[in-house]
């Protein structure tokens, strides 16, 4: 009896043992497949095609032999830790300004060097999840209430005016036009900036710091759950995505919608360290959103306007 028991016990250890090898043998498989460490192989091979080993044989050799590594940007000071570098290695070296993604250098190679990634990383005005190592989980696909997803391409300056209020300063054209609709389509009738408006609707002066998860998406079409979506769609179609809401629907086209997102997606009262606050010139003043026609007015032009007494 205790021989039968110890035999099973035997297969039982050898079973287990050779599932443990499997398993770290597959472990190592996927551990070399790694979506970063064959972007760093095929950046290895584009590098030591684009120097000479005869006239700088040190640095040749020192990247011949580069390894695969784990590579992040850790900015204290807003306790991010950003891993984008990991695969996008060429983002601050020209030799790869016309390289495929992810190893293309930064399109507008003088906005680095007044945001150096060693000092601001990515993720502060890219968005996305810089801790991730993978396409999908760096949030460069939708991904569901993660509060700053990638940026569109078409509201990336809403990320500059998060810090930079003096859009004229930094030639932020869609800025200053969607600070311009924002005037003209009278939305302080309804809505306060920084205590500038009427407080019929919600007060904007932070919404860029808003927890995309108190939105609701019910109304927004599926893959589209994050809050920049919400806020093209809610421009586009107010009463669709928000039933009963009093707000109307404005006749923009696209261009429109986005330069009035990017400025309302700028609103935010995040306080930065002060090595980190940009500076402005002596006799900035804000522009002011409050413009003259209240929103009773308002609502009584347009009656009158379709006829209405």
């Amino acid at each position: 009896m205790e021989k039968a028991v110890l035999r099973k016990l035997t297969l039982l250890s050898v079973i287990c043992g050779v599932a443990g090898f499997v398993l770290l043998g597959l472990t190592a498989v996927r551990d070399g497949k790694r979506e970063w460490k064959q972007y760093q192989a095929e950046y290895k091979e584009l590098l030591l095609k684009k120097i000479s080993r005869d006239r700088n044989p040190a640095l040749y050799e020192r990247i011949a032999n580069m390894k695969p590594e784990i590579k992040q940007v850790v900015i204290d000071e807003w306790g991010a830790v950003d891993r984008c570098v990991t695969c996008h290695l060429g983002i601050e070296d020209q030799l790869f300004a016309s390289a495929k993604q992810p190893f293309t250098a930064h399109p507008k190679p003088e906005l680095l060097k007044h945001h150096p990634v060693e000092k601001y990383g990515c993720t502060i005005c890219h968005g996305g999840q810089g801790l991730s190592t993978i396409y999908a989980g760096a949030a460069h696909k939708a991904v569901d209430h993660w509060p700053v997803p990638m940026v569109a391409k078409g509201l990336m300056q809403s990320r500059c005016g998060v810090c930079h209020k003096d859009f004229e300063a930094i030639g932020a054209d869609m800025l200053i036009k969607g600070r311009e609709i924002f005037k003209e389509m009278h939305c302080a009738g309804c809505h306060q900036i920084e205590r500038q408006g009427g407080a019929v609707g919600p007060d904007l002066s932070a919404f860029a710091d808003k927890d995309p998860g108190n939105f609701s998406y019910a109304n927004l079409d599926k893959g589209s759950h994050s809050k920049q979506a919400w806020v093209i769609e809610h421009f586009r179609d107010p009463k669709k995505v928000s039933p009963g809401s009093p707000m109307r629907t404005y006749a923009m086209n696209d261009y429109q919608i986005e330069c009035l997102a990017s400025y309302v997606l700028s609103l935010s009262q995040r306080d930065f360290p002060r090595q980190y606050t940009p500076k402005v010139k002596a006799d900035f003043a804000p522009h002011r959103v409050d413009v003259i026609v209240p929103e009773t007015e308002l609502s009584a032009a347009a009656d009158h306007e379709k006829g209405i007494e």
